[in-house]
């Protein structure tokens, strides 16, 4: 089954925190089968365990995101989401709305892929919703 859900990088930290989000991560397993993540999620995941310094709780983290590796489809970002991502990046800048690299590339892989995003920061991509087709939905519930 094709992924319809993409989950950004505060979806998936939810994991690995002491005291997670229930309604998100009930969320997150009734649709399994249907989430990913992507490339742009999955680096960030990688970059902010490698900045922890060595001890119990960056292994946790490293198992954690590991987990996530094995359990969820990465989605690449291409050329069709490159493409996407500096079209909506410019479109943005002319309106005075500069986007972060990071959040533009994620939704623009959303958008590639047909995916609506999962994310608690719903405001970080309004802009980015008003000019593109992407879909954000907030499952903290």
């Amino acid at each position: 089954m094709m992924p319809l859900y993409l989950l950004d990088t505060n979806a998936v930290s939810e994991f690995s925190k002491p005291r997670p989000n229930e309604s998100l991560l009930a969320r997150i397993k009734e649709h399994e089968e249907m989430c990913a993540i992507c490339s742009t999620v999955w680096q960030e995941l990688v970059r902010g365990c490698e900045l922890l310094p060595d001890g119990k709780r960056k292994d946790k983290i490293g198992v954690c995101i590991e987990k996530i590796r094995e359990t969820y489809e990465i989605i690449p970002y291409d050329n069709f989401a490159a493409q996407i991502c500096g079209e909506i990046q410019a479109k943005c800048e002319k309106k005075g709305k500069p986007i972060p690299r990071y959040d533009s590339q994620i939704a623009a892989t959303a958008i590639a892929n047909g995916m609506v995003l999962i994310t608690h920061n719903v405001q970080d991509f309004e802009a980015l919703k008003e000019n593109s087709m992407l879909k954000v939905e907030d499952w903290w519930g």
